[in-house]
């Protein structure tokens, strides 16, 4: 009895941070990303963390498609704490970019790679697959640890098999789309609490499209189930 009145203690303290949605920012000043819109929320919250910023100061361009370096700035506004370099390891990363810093953030955390020694492939579309990857080469460590006594996310890992263009995910990412189609809940160790949570990458009618180019509404979305999810750990 007692354990079962600890878990729904637990469950009570958290009810806040349960919606995946919340609600929408008091201001966006986007005129492309109206309320109702699927993408609305998320594209609040991403701005209003500072992770997020428009192509203009008027204008979000949600079905724009994402670049390599613009997710890499995204990367960047999560965990660069404003790191700033003086050597550039790609010929097409110049210094005084607004991306130049990301880029090379990215690239030394192991984030990414170039799309060649020399090139990173600037103003190249980057692919859901590979943006899922991203997310979780930066993530790994503190959603897979080592000790597996501080496992704090349960991933269901057949989950990625459900979609139907399963066979079209490169071998490379499959243990990112595993994850990120995969994982149900958070494990409260201390209460044994379940916490339901949406997968990052839920797909669309049943494919999960990893060889499409990622959208910044798409990525609005992935990032901020991401930021949500490390909330928790």
């Amino acid at each position: 009895m007692k354990k079962l009145i600890s878990t729904i203690l637990v469950l009570i303290l958290l009810i806040p941070y349960l919606c995946i949605m919340p609600r929408a920012a008091l201001y966006l000043p986007f005129r492309d990303v109206r309320y109702g819109d699927w993408y609305y929320d998320t594209v609040s919250r991403v701005y209003d963390a500072g992770i997020m910023k428009g192509v203009s100061a008027t204008k979000f361009d949600p079905n724009g498609l994402m670049t390599r370096e613009q997710a890499a700035m995204i990367f960047y506004n999560l965990e660069g704490s404003g790191e700033h370099y003086t050597y550039y390891s790609f010929k097409d990363i110049k210094a005084g970019a607004w991306y130049a810093d990301a880029v090379e953030f990215c690239y030394r955390r192991g984030i990414t790679k170039g799309i060649s020694e020399d090139l990173f492939g600037v103003g190249r579309y980057i692919t859901r697959q590979d943006m899922v990857t991203m997310i979780y080469r930066l993530y790994k460590v503190d959603w897979a640890p080592a000790d597996k006594s501080k496992q704090q996310i349960y991933i269901s890992k057949d989950a990625v098999t459900r979609f139907k263009d399963y066979s079209d995910i490169a071998p490379y990412a499959l243990e990112a789309m595993r994850f990120s189609s995969g994982v149900c809940m958070i494990i409260t160790l201390d209460h044994g609490a379940h916490i339901n949570l949406t997968p990052i990458i839920q797909g669309n009618n049943g494919y999960a499209n990893p060889r499409a180019y990622c959208t910044r509404a798409e990525m609005a979305t992935i990032i901020y189930k991401t930021y949500y999810i490390n909330q928790f750990l």
